[in-house]
């Protein structure tokens, strides 16, 4: 496979790389609430769609299954720019295209899952049983997150490179708790995958950061483990996910015990995963500053310093955004910010901090059948990067 450097000259004078994904993600965010506003507002599921939960369940999850389709189709031009040409490194467009095919395919099957026990659900016991339904399809999706990013991008476990294991030895991680997975994404973190920090998938690409600030990278993940903050993220995920499923199901009147009432939900959760992208972001940056300044007491700030520019790098490579900017659209703070706080602090982590709390509500909102959480600008059109999204 042949891979070449996005040539920067393809920009418009003054639009950097990250800006330039910055836009393009606010653009498919406002197409995705706009095209939910028009589903809820003239009420078009309940108008072309059946409101009965007489009609048979194949008849209706046959009409679920081609608007979801739709969604897909919809948002392809997005994708297409977001990851064949807004992006660093470009791959040969069939390469990039079989990725697409498979990931979409991925997500239509696992919003056709969720729809299915969904209507089910309703029908058998009402919204209490869809509610508690959506909890478990949630608490799933939490559980596999390692597996499903391997099946939605077909990226491959290798061997821990030596240089890997060694840096998490020094960062007191257990070895045979970490996955390495070989990503083309430069972008592609890995992070924890689990209820409780089960299993740790690390980027094969971490092998060529400089040892130290390897180490520095690690120990922030056990961290991460060991003060609960990535359990926080992932019950903080459920709880918003989940009060906006009630919210919906009340706001909307409907159930999802008809064709129509799904569809109509996925709109209204799709309006709700846009208000966690605009409030979430917040205490994840604050998470983010406790995990560093922790980090920082046990190793110093030279190797967090070294890891977080080189990992930005690898990524956005913004170092500096405006205050406003990074509050509305960035849950991971600039690395300057996060360089400039690096104070050591080993009781940084406080009982509230959900470490990626707002990325996270975006994985699981898979559950709830939104095209939402890959739209941001951070993974639009990037497979890789759907399960687990972008991070510190």
């Amino acid at each position: 496979m042949t891979i070449s450097s996005l040539p920067l000259s393809t920009l418009p004078r003054g639009v950097t790389y990250a800006r330039a994904r910055l836009c393009l993600g606010i653009t498919g965010v406002g197409i995705a609430v706009l095209l939910a506003t028009a589903l809820l507002y003239f009420r078009i599921p309940s108008r072309g769609l059946s409101m009965s939960d007489t009609q048979s369940v194949p008849a209706a999850l046959f009409r679920v299954g081609l608007m979801f389709a739709f969604a897909q189709v919809a948002f392809s031009m997005y994708d297409l720019m977001g990851g064949a040409w807004l992006v660093r490194r470009r791959e040969w467009a069939s390469t990039w295209l079989s990725r697409w095919m498979r990931g979409v395919t991925v997500q239509w099957g696992v919003w056709m899952l969720s729809a299915t026990v969904l209507l089910l659900a309703a029908r058998a016991g009402g919204n209490p049983a869809a509610i508690g339904v959506f909890v478990v399809v949630q608490l799933l999706l939490a559980t596999t997150r390692g597996r499903m990013v391997r099946v939605i991008a077909r990226l491959p476990v290798v061997p821990t490179p030596e240089r890997i294991a060694s840096a998490a030895a020094q960062a007191g991680l257990d070895a045979s708790r970490m996955q390495v997975i070989d990503s083309p994404d430069e972008s592609f973190v890995g992070g924890w995958s689990g209820l409780t920090a089960g299993t740790l998938v690390v980027p094969a690409r971490w092998a060529q950061l400089p040892e130290p600030a390897l180490a520095a990278m690690l120990l922030r993940r056990r961290l991460a483990a060991t003060s609960c903050a990535h359990v926080r993220r992932v019950v903080g995920a459920v709880v918003w996910n989940t009060l906006g499923f009630v919210v919906s199901l009340t706001l909307t009147g409907v159930s999802s015990a008809s064709a129509g009432g799904v569809i109509t939900l996925a709109a209204a959760m799709t309006l709700w995963a846009f208000l966690g992208v605009l409030l979430l972001p917040t205490p994840s940056r604050a998470a983010v500053f406790a995990l560093d300044a922790a980090a920082t007491a046990q190793v110093g700030a030279e190797p967090m310093r070294a890891g977080i520019e080189l990992l930005d790098i690898w990524q956005d490579d913004e170092p500096v955004r405006r205050a406003g900017v990074e509050t509305v659209f960035h849950p991971v703070p600039g690395r300057r910010n996060r360089i400039e706080r690096l104070v050591g602090n080993a009781d940084a982590v406080k009982p509230w901090h959900a470490h990626h709390l707002a990325r996270h509500a975006l994985w699981l909102s898979w559950g709830a059948c939104t095209p939402l959480s890959r739209a941001v600008h951070c993974n639009v059109g990037r497979s890789a990067l759907w399960a687990m999204l972008p991070g510190d």
